[in-house]
């Protein structure tokens, strides 16, 4: 009996005290939201390189900490879209009280929950979800095994999300973003598009785009950022499918030397398909061709592919070659008026 009083002695006198640093990050963990809209930001594993780091997590154990926003719900939620599925994972909690946001370490995080690994936590303090999403793609963007497309991808996020926040146009956000990053202006604008194209997939398509073993050209994603499709993508053929009913014009001398860049036999696809409504909108004009006799959509198409892909398979690294492309196109296009 006077143990037990004792006991309720020490509880009464320890009821005060404040929590260990320990407890605390076991409350943490604990309690830990993980956001869609901050994960989607963190380039996907393939899944050889998940596996190599399963198997140095399970043999070494978790060196680097998770980085953590430490904030409240209703800070979180007035960054979020109205539509957002986050806004589930944080109703029922007091606005006041403080919640935990993930913030680097996702892979990590996965791997921790699937084999009970301890990890240690860096706590961070951010003023708005922008912010937290500003650094999250400047720290993606600072890595070296970054993909071509991955990088393209995250500068033209940074750009959407600046653009969007700067409507009176007060400040160039291209200009800044192409010095930040030592990039011409131009290619942040094609990144603009190239980004709002890659969020128009699926998150598998989108998932081997971003890791490059799928190729999704800079024109068809322009396509995409323009006309939005009314579901996410899900194959390559599907994407050609979309972008057979999308009218739209010849490509410039920007779009036929990212041609050059990619799968030859991909992006003769898409060629195809520009080709095909450069030609279908000329002959909607109703004009009466040189000697009376409008050719037909096929002989159109396939006089225009020969004499285009003939000359993209030249050395696209000298400017008079892409603008013989230019003119030839021209040419062919005025022989129909």
């Amino acid at each position: 009996m006077a143990k037990t009083r004792a006991l309720d002695k020490l509880k009464e006198k320890t009821a005060d005290l404040k929590p260990t640093v320990f407890t605390q990050q076991v409350y943490i963990k604990e309690n830990l939201i993980v956001l869609p809209e901050l994960r989607n930001l963190i380039p996907a594993l393939q899944q050889e390189e998940f596996q190599q780091l399963e198997s140095n997590l399970l043999a070494h154990g978790i060196k680097d900490p998770l980085t953590i926003w430490e904030t409240t719900s209703s800070t979180v939620a007035a960054g979020l879209s109205a539509d957002s599925p986050s806004h589930e994972l944080l109703s029922g909690l007091n606005t006041a009280n403080k919640v935990y946001v993930l913030i680097d370490g996702h892979n990590r995080y996965d791997l921790a929950s699937a084999h009970q690994l301890d990890y240690r936590i860096n706590i961070v303090d951010f003023e708005d979800l922008e912010k937290v999403r500003d650094y999250m793609i400047d720290f993606q963007l600072g890595r070296r095994n970054l993909t071509p497309e991955q990088a393209s991808y995250l500068r033209g996020l940074r750009y959407n999300k600046l653009k969007e926040g700067n409507r009176s146009d007060r400040i160039n956000v291209a200009q800044q973003l192409a010095e930040e990053y030592n990039v011409s202006t131009r290619t942040i604008k094609r990144d603009a598009d190239y980004a709002k194209g890659v969020d128009s997939l699926s998150p598998g398509l989108k998932n081997e785009v971003l890791a490059g073993k799928a190729k999704l050209p800079k024109t068809a994603a322009k396509v995409l950022s323009r006309d939005k499709p009314g579901k996410p993508i899900e194959s390559l053929e599907e994407l050609n499918n979309f972008l057979e009913k999308q009218p739209r014009s010849l490509p410039g001398l920007d779009d036929l030397h990212e041609q050059s860049e990619n799968s030859k036999d991909e992006e003769s696809r898409h060629m195809d398909v520009l080709i095909k409504d450069a030609v279908q909108e000329e002959l909607s004009k109703g004009k009466d061709p040189v000697g009376g006799k409008a050719p037909s959509m096929v002989e159109a198409t396939q006089a225009l592919r020969i004499d285009l892909k003939a000359l993209v398979e030249k050395d696209l690294s000298q400017k008079e070659v892409l603008y013989e492309i230019i003119n030839k196109a021209k040419s062919l296009l005025e022989r129909m008026d």
